[in-house]
This record gives structure tokens, sequence and C-alpha cells, in this order.
């Protein structure tokens, strides 16, 4: 896949239909922002110009850019998959169904409540009073929309409670884990992954708007194996900052389990026996660089986001929705593609050549 190839939402006229969806979603936010007050709307205006929400062509917006998550398409895909509203393909966005758009918003507006409170908790970004009211305001609209769809005595509700709930202790989670208190293991991984588990919930309200729960668990899977594979990659683009910046991630994790494996001796001496100033050096930038580049470190997280890639697909078959599949698909494309970029401006720096820096 090129590494623009969002911009045109893939193949043809579904790709036409997803570019319509982000403008149309795009035109809400600006009336839902015109609904708040003043001074909701300042911090409003100041999160949209911080993130660049309404800059970019369709394929390199906020919600498409070549490295987005399906925030968007995802509840247009499972909306209008086989047994929901027929979908006219070549009528622009007059061909979108009315839940489609409004659990499309739903997404959107719940993903940046979800972006406003992570920024605060990892960066300390915006003041916190402010920044709680402006979520809870996003919160509100997410909820209004999804409630739109379905009635109140949906079993849906259960689910929206349950997800939310646990999105509360898996951000708690990951902040105790940027303090250093805890493992960064495997299973930890997947427990502060539940900070991205609310991607299901539009998309399920979809299913239950359309009599389809029972393909709940396979929307479940692959949401869960999407994000793994999502956060395992940026994490591995990210490495070298995090590591500047102190933070501990699943990735730096392992790639300084790999590194104290490569520097343990055959007898199996303790790496630790060479005191503070040698676990300083294992840990140091060109150490981190040498595991990532010429120790196959970077190979080994990009297999393991692949392998979530491959289970994001299978899921994707299982709930029939060949557009999942084919994001599968082109996010390995476009990641086999990156990797080759970094790859390309490491080893050209060694040599002393310019090169073109990842994107």
């Amino acid at each position: 896949m090129s590494e623009d190839s969002r911009a045109g939402g893939g193949e043809g006229a579904q790709g036409a239909i997803e570019a319509a969806l982000e403008a149309e979603v795009l035109r809400r936010l600006a009336s839902f922002r015109a609904r708040l007050g003043r001074e909701l709307g300042a911090l409003f205006d100041e999160l949209a110009a911080r993130l660049r929400l309404f800059e970019g062509e369709p394929g390199e917006g906020y919600f498409s850019h070549p490295t987005a998550l399906p925030v968007l398409e995802l509840p247009l895909w499972v909306a209008t998959r086989p047994g929901g509203p027929a979908l006219a393909l070549d009528a622009g966005s007059s061909a979108l169904p009315p839940l489609a758009i409004d659990l499309a918003e739903a997404a959107a507006v719940g993903y940046l409540h979800v972006r406003i409170e992570d920024d605060l908790l990892d960066e300390g970004v915006g003041e916190p009073g402010a920044t709680v009211l402006l979520s809870g305001a996003l919160f509100a609209r997410h909820q209004a929309l999804l409630a739109r769809s379905l009635p109140g005595g949906s079993a849906f509700w259960g689910l929206f409670e349950e997800v939310w709930l646990g999105y509360g202790e898996a951000m708690l989670l990951e902040r105790r884990l940027h303090r250093a208190a805890g493992p960064r293991d495997g299973a930890t991984f997947r427990r502060v992954l539940a900070r991205s588990r609310p991607l299901v919930l539009p998309a399920a309200a979809a299913l239950f708007a359309l009599s389809q729960a029972e393909h709940l668990d396979a929307l479940e899977e692959f949401v869960s194996a999407l994000v793994a594979a999502h956060q395992l990659f940026a994490d591995l683009l990210h490495a070298e900052k995090d590591r500047g910046f102190g933070n501990t991630t699943y990735v730096l994790s392992r790639i300084w389990a790999l590194a104290e494996a490569d520097a343990a001796s055959p007898s199996g001496a303790d790496v630790s026996d060479g005191g503070p100033c040698r676990a300083q050096e294992m840990r140091s930038a060109a150490a981190l660089r040498a595991r990532l580049f010429a120790r196959g470190g970077f190979d080994a997280i990009l297999e393991e986001a692949r392998c979530e890639l491959a289970r994001a697909e299978v899921a994707a078959a299982a709930l029939g929705l060949p557009e999942a599949a084919r994001f599968c698909r082109e996010r390995v494309q476009y990641m086999v593609a990156i990797q080759r970029r970094v790859f390309l401006a490491f080893f050209s720096a060694l040599a002393g050549e310019p090169a073109v820096a990842p994107r």
C-alpha cells in the first residue's frame, strides 16, 4: 500500500464513501462546537488547533492519516454489513445511512474524550479543571448519539457501562506504570489496552440496532487485536523518545529484556554484576539503537504487531467485513514500508548520507 492510500479510502467508490463520512463528521463537530458556550468553545478551539482536527485532505486528516485507527470507518462498516441498510456507493454523503453517521460522530467525540484525558494524565497537557469539563461535554455528546440509535432497555447499555468502567481502571493502571510501579509484561500490556476498548461501542451499537448482537464477540476480537498492533507499532516508532522521557513501555521492556539476554554470559552470570554503570550503559540511546536495528529488536516487535493484525483479519472475516480485512492487510504493508524507511534513515546516518525521515 502506498503511504497515501487512505486518501482514497482504499478502493474506488468505497473510498469516496469513507471520505464523505469524514467530511460529514467534521461538519458535525463544527456544529457541536457552535453549541458550546464561550469558555467551553474556546477550549474546544484549543484542542482542535493542537490536534489539527479540521486540517488535512481526505486520507491525511486527524481521523484518516495513514497511522490512524479506523475510528469513523468501523461504525460505517458494521452499520452497512449484510442485513443492514443499503448503501449507494455513487451518491456521496447522501448515500450514508443516518445510523452510520450518528455512530461515526459518536466514535469521533468518544475518541476525543479519551485523547483529552490521555494527554492530561500522560503529559500534563491542559489545565486539569478545564480539561475535565471539556472531556465531560464530549462524553455527553458521545452518549447522546448512542442513545439515538438504541432504546434505554437495550442490553447494549450494560456493555457501555462495563467498557467505560474498565477504561477508567486501565487509565489509572497506565499512570501507575509510567511511575515505574509495576511490571511491564504481556499480561499488563493487555490490561492497559482496555483504555482503547471504547472503540468497540459505536460499532457494537450498530450490531444491537440491527439485531445482530451475536457478532459482538468477533467485533471485540477485531478491536482488541487491532489496537494491540497499533500500540505495538506506535511504541516501537517512539521507543527512543520514550527512553529519553523515562517512560517505561511494554515495547521498551521487551527490548531491554532482549538486550540483557544478549549480554548474559554462557555461564548464566547476572548482567547486573557490572554495577549501576553497566546497567546504565545497557539502557543508553546507543544500546537501544543497536538492539533495534542491528540485533533484531525492531523486527521482533514488528512481527508481533503483524501477528495481531492477522488475528484482526480473521475476526473481520468472521464479522463479514471485507473492508476491515482489507484495512488489516494494508496496515501490514504500511508498517513494512515504514520499517524500510526507518532502517534506511538509520544506516544512511551511520554512513553519513542523507535519507528521508520516517513519517
